[in-house]
């Protein structure tokens, strides 16, 4: 289904819209003849997706799965929105007859209500068309030759995080004006009791904004898409050609596992990416043969002890994550030489330390803490005995050693260097990816704030991207895998 419609006629209306993005003007026959050729869209569909459409006591169902799956997929090619996308259906038989419809068109709250019931089935639909999407890459890298830069890139798994920006009263610029303007009021009256000099007006205001949207509670004050805003947000990974491999919104679960206030906003970005990365890689996982995916690229905020640890476990044998400066405080006065055990030892007399046990608090990495060989334990505390003690303390000299420290400085790759430089490179492609997913109005703007909604919209668009790669295959132009307008001007 698209091979369920026969011959087809050409669609005059459609080549009229002036706002048709997804396909050329001049001839969007030809985008459903390869539709109608490559793709039986049945054969992709779960059977527990037609099991569960199907299986409501209280709904009769008027119009097949297939036909409805047809409508949204063909509006989110068209980047359309469903409302006009469903008049121009109405208008053109051709299109009705590809949709496999008798003359009755759906409405918009029946698309609208498929779209909020079936959201995760749309997931179990997209995770359906990702392994047929691998094995095609899987084949063409085995074609290349040795020396092509597209060799291996297959094999890269990219992850970052973006959010949806629904139209909240939160997401009004006036309603964070108005707090800023608070604060302004506020520090003219610290000012005339000259106690405003360090008062930071932008951080008291976001201190002071409500963490989540009153009108849903899963959608979070965040940073995304460059700014600051209330956000629904997910994590996506791609493989090295920006394909969408795996979508993993981030739920109330989550972020009860993430503290509720932060110091700053910086702070706030860095711990929620930080904790996102797990979640969505162990997703992943759940879907893929990890043994495709060697290597693995994020920004410096997955830089953490763990995540590295995490990502060997994972089965990637190169880590390319950028060294965060915030996640490499030194000692405080001085640094510790290691034995052959890799325990501190004293710099004044090359003790080693005494192993005090791990520990680890929210959000940090598991740390193994040591503390000067001269102390003892008293009362349950530690108290030294040293009188020229190497740094500064009320207390006793401590130091922490983490065991994940080896893989964040040797990640399978070395640092730095032209491997290094030319691998990263590729990361940028799933920023592209996430600029042209956000080209899709429904996407870059939602008009609801309906979480499963919001879901179904990413996940038919990122199906989109996927038929796309197999259009793409299929007539033999894989340099056009993300960009179907281009593929179609020589398809």
């Amino acid at each position: 289904m698209f091979c369920l419609a026969d011959e087809l006629q050409q669609l005059s209306l459609v080549e009229r819209i002036s706002k048709l993005e997804a396909l050329p003007r001049s001839d969007p026959i030809k985008f459903l003849n390869l539709l109608k050729e490559h793709i039986d869209l049945p054969t992709f569909i779960p059977h527990q997706f037609y099991e569960h459409y199907h299986s409501s006591d209280t709904n009769t169902r008027d119009y097949p799965l297939e036909s409805i799956l047809s409508i949204l997929l063909l509006a989110h090619f068209f980047k359309f929105s469903t409302q006009n996308f469903l008049i121009m259906l109405s208008f053109s038989p051709e299109l009705q007859k590809f949709c496999r419809l008798d003359g009755s068109i759906p409405s918009a709250s029946v698309i609208s209500k498929f779209k909020i019931t079936f959201s995760y089935d749309l997931l179990f639909f997209f995770n359906n068309v990702v392994p047929h999407v691998i094995d095609i890459f899987t084949e063409y890298n085995n074609s290349l030759p040795d020396d092509s830069p597209l060799k291996d890139l297959n094999e890269n798994t990219i992850y970052d995080t973006t959010g949806l920006k629904p139209k909240v009263k939160e997401n009004n610029p006036k309603f964070i004006a108005a707090e800023i303007k608070r604060q302004s009021n506020y520090k003219k009256y610290l000012n005339s009791k000259g106690e405003g000099k360090d008062f930071n007006i932008y951080a008291a205001a976001y201190k002071n904004l409500p963490k989540q949207a009153s009108a849903n509670s899963a959608i979070k004050l965040d940073y995304a898409n460059g700014h600051f805003g209330y956000f629904y947000k997910f994590g996506m990974v791609s493989n090295g050609f920006g394909t969408p491999l795996n979508i993993h919104f981030l739920d109330e679960d989550f972020y009860k596992n993430i503290p509720d206030e932060f110091d700053s906003m910086e702070e706030q970005k860095r711990v929620s990416d930080n904790a996102s990365l797990r979640p969505v890689i162990t997703s992943f996982s759940k879907h893929m043969n990890n043994n495709r995916f060697t290597t693995f690229i994020g920004d410096s905020e997955f830089d953490s002890y763990d995540n590295y640890s995490f990502l060997h476990n994972c089965g990637f044998e190169k880590i390319l994550i950028p060294i965060n400066p915030r996640n490499s405080k030194q000692s405080k006065d001085i640094s510790f030489p290691l034995n052959h055990e890799n325990v501190p030892c004293c710099p004044r007399n090359s003790l080693p330390f005494i192993a005090a046990g791990p520990c680890k608090g929210k959000n940090r990495s598991l740390r193994l803490k040591f503390v000067c060989p001269l102390s003892t334990r008293v009362k349950g505390k530690w108290s030294s005995n040293c009188e020229d003690t190497c740094r500064e303390t009320n207390s006793t000299v401590t130091t922490y050693v983490y065991p994940n420290g080896d893989l964040r400085v040797f990640p399978g790759i070395q640092r730095g260097s032209d491997e290094w430089n030319e691998n990263y490179k590729i990361r940028t492609v799933i920023e592209r990816e996430f600029s042209s997913l956000k080209s899709n109005p429904a996407i870059d703007r939602p008009n609801t704030y309906n979480l499963a909604s919001m879901r179904s919209d990413v996940f038919l668009s990122a199906i989109t991207k996927l038929f796309t790669v197999i259009l793409a295959f299929a007539v033999g132009q894989p340099q056009y895998m993300s960009n179907l307008r281009k593929l179609l001007t020589v398809a």
